[in-house]
């Protein structure tokens, strides 16, 4: 698995170079990415704690959005669909203030229109801290010229 996911030829290329966006800014380490499970795994910086110091709640859910979209867009991209957060519900267990988070997430239900994942967040001491369940709506895409959202958007060959 590569330590970037949108270097696989089942996503498209990205419009913004990878460093230049909020999943760079998240510095995800991907260790994993099947058609039903991911792995990834991130440092906790002080930039993304809150001010007294522990891992802000909105990175639990932007880290576990990230993943369920990427994983979702490389299962759909190629039969014409794109993947987008519909819906987001984290529970928060313990508090993480340093070291590693290990991220495992796991298709749940895989539909027609909507995918739900579910992402265990655990610290260095494997201690489960967070549950985040994501929904990705899966919808077809348009590459008709015009459509600006995703007129850009180009598919690698392969």
């Amino acid at each position: 698995m590569p330590e970037r996911p949108w270097d696989h030829t089942g996503l498209p290329v990205p419009l913004i170079p990878l460093e230049q966006t909020f999943e760079g800014f998240l510095g995800l380490e991907w260790i994993e990415l099947t058609s039903d499970s991911a792995h990834v795994r991130f440092e906790v910086r002080e930039n993304l704690k809150q001010p007294l110091g522990l891992l802000h709640g909105g990175i639990y859910c932007a880290v576990a959005e990230t993943v369920a979209s990427v994983a979702t867009v490389r299962e759909v991209w190629r039969d014409g669909f794109v993947g987008m957060g519909m819906s987001n519900s984290a529970s928060f267990l313990r508090p993480v203030t340093a070291g590693t988070v290990d991220v495992v997430a796991a298709l749940r239900a895989r539909g027609d229109r909507e995918w739900l994942w579910s992402h265990d967040f655990r610290d260095e001491a494997r201690r489960l801290c967070a549950l985040v369940n994501v929904t990705i709506a899966v919808r077809p895409r348009s590459d008709r010229a015009g459509d600006k959202p995703s007129a850009k958007l180009v598919r690698r060959p392969g």
